[in-house]
């Protein structure tokens, strides 16, 4: 009885745990990246953007060019436009990934057990290739489920957040669609598509998270366990900068991988909201054949290299929560 006390206090510390470094990290590391951010997202967005941009910002094509119209135009705070409901959003994000993270992983101890009969290669003594196979299906087929579980979430605050990110002008003029931010847009969204609005390309939201946390959860939680398992002393942790280099790998691959997606899925987002004849996509294959026809594939891949560059943020993520739940932890 005293046993299954102490290992329920114990598994609800280690979950309080994992969610206050999770929290903490994804907003720290996302605030500090969120000017980068909405740069990349006027990027992205600019050929779905009602009404365009203003003029200056609509002329310029380089990442430093509309940085300097936005400061110039809407004040510097401006660069953080969206960013109350992004740190919701990657706090909430970053607990929910390394939560679920987690506990996919420990679910799926018993069932590749089970699989052992049928599947040799997955034993840990079969000469250490069956102890990485194991590793590798644990981590990545977690960071994927972990991905799905928290899009399905979250997904309502995402959509916000990209629609008031690419609010464009000078609220005194009256330029701006959503001058009081998130109340304006749950407002109009609410009206015009009901709760199904704030779901606009969840679809395609899901299988681009789905596969970015494929790579970027599960490729660090490998590339660490990897590196316990190969190294001369056993069970040893990599040093900071090294797991700095291996989260920025990761980051970077998994962001260029999805990016297309994340393109289409965005931009589907833009259309809630708006009347029929308003409309420029009315489906995730429509939208995925107009961009090629009209913008080549250049147009998948519109703030891409901003994006790349925010990876630093994504990269934070990963190390920070190695270290909050460190601090935490006291270990």
């Amino acid at each position: 009885m005293g046993r299954d006390v102490a290992r329920r206090e114990s598994a609800a510390k280690r979950t309080a745990t994992d969610a206050i470094a999770g929290a903490a990290a994804g907003a720290f590391a996302r605030t500090a990246v969120a000017p980068i951010d909405r740069v990349k997202l006027i990027i992205q967005l600019r050929p779905t953007i009602q009404p365009p941009p203003s003029a200056s910002v609509s002329q310029h094509r380089t990442a430093w060019q509309i940085f300097r119209a936005i400061v110039r135009e809407e004040g510097a705070l401006s660069l953080f436009r969206g960013n109350g409901p992004t740190v919701l959003i990657e706090a909430g994000s970053s607990a929910l990934n390394f939560l679920s993270f987690d506990w996919y992983k420990s679910a799926s101890h018993s069932i590749l057990t089970s699989m052992e009969h049928q599947h040799p290669s997955l034993r840990e003594n079969n000469n250490g290739t069956g102890s990485r196979k194991r590793r590798m299906l644990r981590s990545f087929v977690s960071g994927g489920l972990a991905g799905a579980t928290t899009i399905t979430l979250l997904y309502p605050l995402a959509f916000m957040r990209t629609r008031l990110a690419v609010d464009m002008g000078n609220t005194q003029k009256g330029e701006r669609k959503f001058a009081n931010g998130m109340s304006d847009v749950m407002k109009q969204i609410w009206r015009s598509d009901g709760w199904r609005g704030f779901y606009k390309g969840y679809g395609i939201a899901l299988i681009s998270v789905s596969m970015h946390r494929f790579v970027y959860l599960g490729g660090y939680d490998f590339i660490k366990s990897e590196y316990a398992a190969t190294a001369e002393r056993a069970n040893a942790k990599m040093q900071m900068a090294e797991r700095f280099a291996a989260a920025q790998f990761v980051s970077m691959a998994a962001s260029t991988l999805h990016y297309p997606l994340d393109c289409v899925r965005r931009r589907l987002m833009m259309e809630a909201g708006r009347t029929e004849g308003e409309r420029r996509y009315r489906n995730t294959i429509h939208c995925f054949r107009k961009v090629w026809i009209e913008e080549g594939s250049r147009g998948f891949f519109l703030g891409l290299g901003p994006n790349l560059v925010r990876c630093i943020g994504s990269a934070l993520v990963l190390v920070s929560y190695d270290e909050f739940k460190r601090i935490l932890t006291g270990e």
